[in-house]
């Protein structure tokens, strides 16, 4: 019982670690002011950019920013806001951990395709999509967080699986 007690803290302290960098990385953005079309456009353009920028080199990822993402951008901007913000909220409550730590899963991963073969440490996107894994799979909201009290209360909800 104390070993399952001790992995129930650990994963749930990593589940609201990923929120604090989330939530951190959200104000940073917003503070930034890269939750508007022009603020995306010019960062998805500094990715890119080999000389004066990060020189991320997929272009098949930056074929599709181009034809999926910028031509949407001011909507995807707030899109973007929002989600990153309900994402962090909900990893460091404990709320939906395992719905929103598959949202989690694929935001690391765009941003490892992101900055992948560019100046930044791509490693890093790895840990953090790992981690979101992790605390997909340990269900790690039922430890300090809402969805310990739903799993009480509703265990039996056919939604139970997202929490």
């Amino acid at each position: 019982m104390k070993n399952e007690m001790q992995h129930q803290t650990a994963v749930s302290l990593l589940r609201i670690t990923l929120g604090v960098i989330i939530l951190v990385t959200w104000y940073g953005n917003l503070v930034d002011g890269l939750y508007t079309a022009d603020g995306l456009t010019g960062f998805f353009n500094w990715l890119f950019d080999a000389q004066n920028g990060n020189g991320s080199s997929l272009g098949w990822y930056k074929a599709f920013l181009d034809t999926a993402v910028i031509p949407i951008a001011g909507p995807f901007a707030v899109f973007q806001m929002i989600g990153e913000l309900l994402l962090g909220l909900a990893l460091l409550l404990g709320v939906f951990t395992r719905l929103f730590s598959v949202a989690a899963m694929f935001f690391f991963a765009n941003l490892f395709f992101s900055y992948f073969g560019g100046h930044e440490w791509i490693w890093t996107y790895v840990l953090l999509f790992m981690s979101s894994l992790t605390v997909f799979m340990t269900a790690a909201g039922r430890r300090f967080g809402v969805d310990q009290w739903l799993s009480q209360t509703r265990s039996d909800s056919k939604l139970a699986i997202l929490w």
